[in-house]
């Protein structure tokens, strides 16, 4: 898995294919924030430091998104 496999989880993933989603440079868990004003994206690892932004994207990740 590399990063752009994760990015396409957060946006189509189930929840549980978002829970378990790793980081590709470590394996370890990773944190994501959504900034909907600013239609932003991050994602963090915990383990390693790892951070990707993503700005202006088209929709809100599934991860942020509420359960139905």
């Amino acid at each position: 898995m590399n990063w752009e496999d994760v990015e396409k989880v957060l946006f189509d993933g189930t929840p549980e294919e978002i829970a378990n989603t790793k980081c590709p440079d470590c394996a370890g868990d990773l944190k994501m924030s959504y900034y909907p004003a600013i239609k932003g994206m991050e994602i963090y690892c915990k383990s390693c430091g790892t951070l990707i932004r993503s700005n202006g994207v088209s929709h809100a990740p599934n991860f942020a998104k509420a359960p139905a």
